[in-house]
């Protein structure tokens, strides 16, 4: 029976009085439109079923297949039929069992699209493209999910997977678009660029997880794509005021990147999207061939760089872990960025601020306060070309004597910090660690990755399951996300969180 509702007015129809609103429709793959979307009665088409909803309505997916030559996929425009929700009465779409519901695409179109939305949630679903070379050009032809414009829009305990690896396809792309939310969702079998967010304001990725399986494309169909591996679990790209909190990406290139305005783009008025103000807490990135984490400015040798879609400002990374990378954190001429409290494990450069070629025309500063490198071959805290700078309360932990703790060793390194290393842990510091306190009053030194951030805030609540330290996955489909040697529900052993030596802390 479906939830109802009564009254004189329901989302922005007029309602007579006395009529009962459902509030609960379903859809399934043996459905038909001419039913009256109840669950014993679904409705066919995704098209047909999404144009009916209205505000505070939920369309719910039943179990099975849906194939664009039989249901349709989920492409939905607010310009058209389709409605937008309400900020106290959202449209909403779910699986009616988590991930029971496969959406799956042929190689163009995307099994998910919301263009110029504000209010929709999408919940729970399994999203995959197919791989095929004879479908048109276009960047995106072939990605797994899109959002282009709108508002207010949450994506949450989604798979999404297999962008056609035969196009520049994207996992997710997330276009012109504020106020976004992606929360616990899983990306799998990226080539590219997993999660893009491109001139965006208020985009927030919240406890995914990204492991890309060593998926490549088929003929290096972007320049700069990895030739083993995909190229960057989330990217940022021209947008102000975005959130990554507690993301977990593994096999990748680049695991967290924030650039400016990619060179040879072009676009109307492209100053009114800034690059500032990006956050990142208490990410964790495995097994980067570049960077773990990456700030750059793209000036394409402007000088002077005075444009702000290309300049990247005022970025702050906290608690952040890279565990095997060539540069654990990377900042290149991004002003004002700040990173506190990371670690970097095994890599060859722990933390880097430069100055790179094309970006020589601008003037920048940035810092570094309370990090821990360890099991490195390079140089652990490097600054080259920066008009300021400054490592405070920094440790660094070689396993050799030919290795460079800083680069130069001048007055700009404030208070380094020589203490023992605890090789166990990588996401924590362990309980008896001497670099806990180690900062005296400003606290630790290196990450803890424990507890929860939400909105920016560090909150009680544990990160990580408290009994098996398993990070917060989702539902697991046999033959997608199955196998946790390379999936979510393994990640926790690989990173060493309540495993091989290293218990997991009680949060305080």
């Amino acid at each position: 029976m479906a939830l109802l509702s009564s009254g004189c007015r329901f989302g922005n129809d007029d309602v007579p009085i006395g009529k009962d609103v459902p509030l609960l429709y379903y859809a399934a793959p043996d459905g038909d439109d001419a039913n009256p979307g109840t669950r014993e009665r679904p409705w066919l088409s995704l098209s047909r079923a999404s144009e009916r909803l209205r505000p505070g309505q939920t369309l719910l997916l039943q179990s099975g297949e849906y194939l664009l030559s039989t249901t349709g996929l989920l492409d939905v425009d607010c310009a058209g039929a389709a409605r937008e929700g309400r900020a106290d009465a959202p449209i909403t779409v779910r699986a009616e069992h988590e991930r029971g519901a496969i959406l799956r695409g042929d190689g163009a179109a995307s099994p998910l699209r919301l263009v110029g939305c504000a209010h929709w949630v999408v919940e729970g679903l399994v999203l995959q493209s197919a791989h095929d070379a004879n479908v048109p050009q276009g960047v995106d032809v072939g990605s797994v999910a899109m959002i282009q414009g709108g508002h207010d829009l949450t994506l949450r305990r989604l798979i999404l997977m297999r962008p056609n690896r035969e196009r520049h396809s994207h996992v997710l792309r997330v276009l012109e678009a504020s106020s976004v939310l992606v929360e616990e969702c899983e990306a799998y079998d990226f080539f590219h660029n997993a999660f893009e967010a491109v001139r965006t304001n208020r985009v927030t990725f919240r406890r995914n997880y990204l492991h890309s399986r060593f998926a490549t494309s088929a003929s290096k169909v972007a320049s700069n794509d990895e030739p083993t591996r995909g190229e960057v679990a989330i990217q940022v790209e021209e947008s102000s005021s975005s959130l990554l909190e507690n993301n977990v990406a593994e096999v990748v290139g680049t695991g967290f990147s924030v650039v400016g305005r990619a060179v040879g783009s072009s676009y109307t008025d492209p100053a009114q999207y800034p690059v500032s103000g990006a956050r990142l807490f208490g990410n964790l990135v495995r097994d980067a061939l570049g960077q773990g984490f990456r700030v750059e400015s793209r000036c394409d040798a402007a000088t002077p760089c005075d444009r702000p879609e290309r300049i990247v400002s005022d970025t702050l990374i906290v608690n952040g872990v890279a565990l095997q990378a060539a540069t654990g954190f990377w900042v290149d001429a991004a002003p004002g960025t700040r990173v506190d409290n990371v670690t970097a494990v095994d890599t060859i450069n722990g933390l880097r601020i430069l100055r790179g070629a094309p970006n020589a025309g601008l003037v920048f500063a940035a810092s570094a306060a309370r990090s821990l490198v360890r099991a490195y071959s390079g140089v652990a805290f490097w600054a080259e070309a920066a008009d300021e700078w400054s490592f405070d309360h920094c440790a660094a932990q070689a396993p050799s004597i030919e290795a460079v703790a800083f680069s130069p060793a001048d007055d700009n390194v404030l208070l380094p910090v020589t203490a023992a290393g605890d090789d166990s842990c990588v996401a924590y510091l362990p309980p008896r660690s001497a670099l806990r306190a180690a900062a005296g009053a400003e606290g630790d030194i290196g990450a803890n990755v424990v507890r929860r951030y939400q909105g920016g805030t560090l909150t009680s609540e544990p990160l990580w399951e408290p009994g098996s330290g398993a990070f917060p996955c989702g539902a697991i489909v046999a033959g997608i996300n199955d196998d946790p040697s390379q999936s979510c529900s393994g990640v926790h052993e690989r990173l060493r969180v309540g495993s091989q030596g290293c218990p997991l802390p009680t949060a305080p």
